[in-house]
């Protein structure tokens, strides 16, 4: 699996415990921590928003390109270097806009747009994608995240302030999902309060969003039902 996330001596929100590990391609996993002020801290850092009080996170760039050629070997021929690629890291605050995304606890939505406006937004604003192949994913991702297909119309068309909560929850999904990020970063509180069915659609959807060649990272500051494996145990 590719590395695509890593932390390194990562200490936040004046935190005595420092976090190291790296995230790969096809990963979901829960970072637990002890209060509400570390985990905000922590997000805030993983999504590039502040500085982590030490150590640091990085995203991976991409492959350090190397030459085919190769070495002479000690009878003149040339030895083809087939080794893996060495990877390019740079810090997540320093990464271009848009390749981390993240899902507030409470969806995050601007109050004055409708939903259709919330969760496309960072697509013209980072990527700037094509409107059909746009249209394509929302309705691709809205039933797995337990909507129903008759609801999708009047749920796009909606105010945030005129849908219930656990659909503001669904929105601020979505519009992450949308941004095909490599990261996608979530806040565990997100899960709390929704039925279990919701629930398990979100975990199942998350988990696909992973399988596609990406990595989720849910970061928690209370016990969780989610079922991923903890980091740092």
């Amino acid at each position: 699996m590719d590395a695509l996330f890593k932390f390194s001596g990562v200490r936040c929100g004046g935190s005595d415990r420092a976090f190291t590990f790296t995230l790969h391609a096809g990963e979901t996993r829960l970072l637990q921590l002890a209060s509400k002020h570390e985990k905000n801290a922590m997000i805030d850092s993983a999504i590039g928003e502040a500085v982590c009080g030490t150590g640091s996170i990085e995203i991976v760039r991409g492959d350090r390109r190397q030459s085919k050629a190769g070495a002479i070997g000690k009878l003149g021929e040339r030895r083809h270097n087939s080794g893996p690629m060495p990877l390019i890291w740079q810090p997540v605050s320093a990464s271009r806009p848009g390749r981390v995304a993240w899902v507030a606890a409470h969806g995050g939505l601007i109050s004055n747009l409708k939903i259709w406006e919330n969760v496309t937004l960072p697509q013209w604003y980072h990527a700037r994608r094509d409107v059909i192949a746009t249209e394509q994913s929302v309705k691709h991702w809205l039933p797995l995240l337990g909507l129903e297909p008759g609801d999708f119309a009047g749920f796009m068309a909606a105010q945030p302030h005129g849908i219930e909560p656990w659909q503001r929850k669904v929105a601020g999904l979505l519009r992450a999902l949308l941004q095909m990020a490599p990261v996608l970063v979530v806040d565990a509180t997100l899960f709390e309060d929704v039925n279990a069915r919701l629930a398990n659609c979100w975990i199942m959807a998350l988990g696909s969003c992973a399988a596609e060649g990406r990595t989720v990272l849910a970061i928690a500051d209370r016990p969780t039902a989610l079922p991923w494996e903890k980091l740092g145990e």
